[in-house]
């Protein structure tokens, strides 16, 4: 790929905390910073994005500007800096990883190639992007929505993707009476995991282990008392002894944009079951890379269970195809191949 040594102004979201979207702006600067001559990224000064992305994105070519409380709150009426007016004009494209700031940065849009990364399938936010040059979405749904709204198409399906290298297929057998499964995420309603608890109260021959933190910590832990094959394990650093552990993964969110922690179950040979939200029916073929199940249906989540729990050949076959798929379609080498394809024009 050739060094197309374009400036690139990256405007990144506003919110203090944005978990795995987080990791998604990393891998797309530090991507699009080896075939950029410049990169201004803008952060808010001191909060969890600005701390994760600093110590990881060092490249010499990435300008951190850090935006402090007051610009942060001056940027939102569409005061900017002269320092920071001059690193958009003096851009090729505007990279925007957050809604509100089409809005904030509205008097720019007619000056540049704006892109806005969709990361979520908020649909009240497909309104207000008729300036903007190109969407990238991380689910088919949500690109067919804005595209069926908008003529020119402008909605594009970028999933997110995880760093494979150095990683092999692993299965791992496990001749444990009790396996054991695993589900990660922020302790909210919407992943669901009050109804995995109910389910297994019923099937007490199976453990089950949450990972995540959370304002339904409390909640979760009472509808959980009292039964030892439930355990919260609050938030955990060590994701690597999390997976090595769990013999299958369950994603039983009610919403789910994309799952980024399913294709990490994936990298680490885990068999996954989902909920059928829009982002995992992209990512999952049913009973071929992992078994899909309807959304709240806690029938169907205990019978996708124990169906994985009895047929070692089957969680062997899924865990396998999972990973191929992963490696075909989800690695940064792909993504990369696949952002720079949609900004050529721009190039």
């Amino acid at each position: 790929m050739r060094n197309f040594e374009k400036k690139i102004f990256s405007v990144i979201s506003l919110d203090k905390d944005i978990g795995g979207i987080s990791k998604m702006i990393e891998i797309s600067t530090s991507v699009l910073s080896n075939n950029s001559n410049l990169i201004n990224l803008f952060l808010i000064n001191k909060s969890q994005t600005e701390k994760a992305l600093v110590s990881s994105l060092k490249m010499k070519n990435i300008n951190i500007n850090k935006l402090s409380f007051i610009e942060k709150n001056l940027l939102k009426i569409g005061y900017l800096k002269k320092k920071y007016k001059k690193n958009i004009l003096e851009s090729d494209i505007i990279f925007i990883h957050n809604y509100k700031l089409l809005k904030y940065l509205k008097n720019y849009l007619d000056l540049k190639p704006f892109i806005f990364f969709f990361h979520t399938d908020k649909e009240k936010q497909i309104y207000g992007l008729e300036k903007i040059k190109k969407v990238f979405t991380v689910n088919n749904f949500t690109m067919n929505l804005i595209n069926n709204k908008y003529k020119e198409k402008k909605a594009h399906y970028l999933p997110n993707c995880i760093d494979t290298k150095n990683k092999k297929y692993s299965f791992k057998k496990n001749n444990k009476k009790k396996l054991i499964v695993g589900a990660m995420g922020r302790l909210v309603e919407k992943k669901g995991f009050e109804n995995l608890i109910s389910v297994f109260k019923r099937i007490q021959n199976l453990e089950l282990q949450i990972a995540g933190d959370g304002p339904l910590m409390n909640h979760l832990a009472k509808k959980a008392r009292g039964y030892n094959n439930i355990k919260l394990l609050g938030w955990i650093k060590n994701k690597n002894q999390f997976f090595k552990k769990i013999d299958i993964f369950f994603c039983s969110s009610s919403i789910e944009p994309f799952g980024l922690v399913i294709l990490e179950a994936m990298l680490y040979s885990v068999p996954v079951i989902s909920t059928n939200c829009k982002g995992p029916i992209d990512i999952i073929n049913h009973m071929k890379n992992g078994i899909l199940v309807k959304i709240d249906d806690k029938p169907a989540m205990e019978k996708a269970i124990i169906l994985l729990e009895r047929n070692a050949f089957l969680r062997e076959k899924i865990s396998k195809n999972a990973y191929d798929v992963l490696k075909n379609n989800y690695s940064i080498e792909v993504y990369k191949k696949n952002i720079f394809s949609e900004i050529k024009e721009y190039l």
